[in-house]
């Protein structure tokens, strides 16, 4: 897939890639798309949050740990 960035913003796109330590556009606007992913998953999680959909910490962490093979703290 191609994305075509107008050329009046294309220059303010290169200083935000490069500002950001990026050495092409391309990839700056691959780790965007990976951070949205990563902001939208958090924000159902808190969207289940707010409905009551949680669990306790303790029951995750147990889950978590077992899984794992992690020692169950102390």
């Amino acid at each position: 897939m191609q994305i075509e960035i107008p050329s009046d913003q294309e220059p303010i796109v290169k200083t935000l890639a490069m500002s950001a330590g990026f050495t092409t556009v391309e990839q700056y606007v691959m780790d965007l798309i990976e951070r949205d992913g990563e902001r939208a998953a958090i924000q159902v999680s808190l969207d289940q949050a707010l409905r009551g959909e949680g669990r306790p910490i303790e029951e995750f962490d147990a889950e978590f740990r077992e899984l794992r093979s992690i020692a169950p703290t102390q």
